[in-house]
């Protein structure tokens, strides 16, 4: 009989603290709207054990990462690789990442950032010490609160706004796992849409959207909930504004149409659990030709003046040198023959019953995320984005030509990407799905 456990622990940080998401805004935080939570959950199947943290945060780095699952083992014993940890990536958080490039190291983040790993090592272990017998199912809704944001210029230029003309993801994955009792019960849910309701100016913490969805499943089901994001990284919320009536409602929303799928889930799988995971290595971005390279360096040196003339916002300064930084290693990569380093992304999977769950590290156009889906051999998958670490944007190969903020400014993998991320996700899928 496969067992779980389940522990949410406040992981809201200090007012202050500077704040992860947008460049432009202004680093430190004003306040407190809602708290940031982190939810563990625990699997057990009488063989092997594994947890997956769901965290309120932007995203997390590998070092980060890799001290979080080694503080998790010494507590429980779970092996590391058998811990997935995710970010819902709330753009309304702290800033975690040691190579987050906006804002110089500051005291505060970096109190925030050695604490947090006690934080979540302590929700895992709490999870694991409070196991009960559970049985499983899998449901599917649909929602309308995001759209595809690759808005088309009539110049043919790409920006960030509204295109419900591109493909998008509505899916509503719902994990529904039953107790003899209900309050022990859990909704986990995977869902795709940039928490990014309250715009760039918004200063306060914020979980945004999933934060709301959270309160009113918690409050109509009693379940335990955890949501897990999937690829979002060409879809924003339909309704965009500088205050928390964005997430409030589309919170509602989601939140209500996940509670009417999980009431009609009747969970009568137990199954078993397994887990593999591999890391692979993706061809840095070259930008595509020296003579684009050199194009776009030459942009970027006039926009670099222009903010520091103008006054522009600190991190909007440094983060526009980092992507400077970028093209220049690129360029000298084309002048001289030596390829460029590599990025590595770890591709974990789980089976999980008839369920099968794969954690990315990066920010994928949801076109991602969908073909993973339509090709599982599992009867359910879902895709979790934003998962052991960030890469960065993933877009599609046919994105790369379109250009457009995703590809220009915040990529750094080569078109590649897509068909090696989509080929391992598959394969470690086909590798667990086979187990008995």
């Amino acid at each position: 009989m496969m067992k779980m456990g389940m522990s949410c622990v406040d992981i809201t940080p200090p007012i202050g603290i500077a704040m992860d998401g947008f460049a432009a805004r202004e680093p430190s935080s004003l306040g407190v709207h809602d708290r940031l939570k982190a939810t563990s959950l625990v699997i057990v199947d009488g063989e092997n054990t594994a947890a997956v943290l769901s965290c309120d945060l932007c995203d997390m780095d590998v070092s980060l990462v890799s001290e979080v699952r080694q503080e998790i083992s010494a507590r429980t014993g779970i092996p590391g690789k058998h811990v997935a940890v995710a970010c819902t990536h709330t753009h309304y958080g702290p800033a975690v990442s040691e190579y987050n490039t906006f804002y110089k190291p500051s005291s505060a983040v970096t109190a925030y950032r050695a604490a947090l790993k006690f934080y979540l090592a302590g929700a895992v272990e709490e999870a694991a010490a409070n196991m009960r017998e559970v049985t499983i199912g899998v449901g599917w809704g649909t929602s309308n609160i995001g759209v595809n944001r690759r808005q088309i210029q009539a110049d043919g230029t790409i920006i960030l706004g509204q295109n419900p003309e591109k493909p998008i993801d509505r899916q509503v994955g719902i994990l529904k796992i039953q107790t003899s009792d209900q309050p022990g019960s859990a909704c986990i849910v995977n869902f795709a849409c940039h928490p990014v309701s309250q715009t760039w100016r918004m200063r306060f913490i914020s979980a945004d959207y999933p934060g709301k969805a959270r309160e009113v499943v918690e409050t109509l089901t009693g379940a335990h909930y955890m949501f897990l994001q999937g690829a979002c990284g060409n879809i924003n919320p339909v309704w965009i504004n500088y205050s928390y009536e964005p997430a409030r409602k589309l919170g509602t929303q989601l939140g209500c149409e996940i509670v009417k799928v999980w009431e009609d889930i009747n969970p009568v799988s137990d199954g078993s659990l397994a887990v593999a995971s591999e890391t692979i290595k993706i061809p840095r971005y070259n930008y595509g030709s020296k003579e684009n390279a050199v194009k776009i360096l030459a942009s970027l040196e006039k926009e670099i003046e222009k903010l520091k003339k103008k006054g522009a916002a600190e991190g909007l300064i440094n983060w526009t040198n980092l992507r400077r930084k970028r093209v220049t290693q690129a360029l000298e990569s084309w002048n001289t023959g030596k390829p460029l380093p590599t990025v590595e992304a770890e591709i974990q999977a789980w089976k999980l019953g008839d369920l099968g769950i794969v954690f990315v590290p990066g920010e994928l156009f949801n076109e991602i995320g969908v073909y993973v889906k339509q090709h599982s051999p599992f009867a359910d998958t879902f895709f979790v984005g934003y998962a052991n670490g960030n890469v960065g944007y993933v877009p599609t190969r046919e994105a790369y030509a379109e250009g457009g903020y995703e590809v220009n400014a915040a990529c750094q993998v080569s078109p590649e990407a897509e068909e090696l991320i989509t080929k391992k996700c598959l394969e470690l899928l086909e590798t667990l799905h086979k187990k008995p």
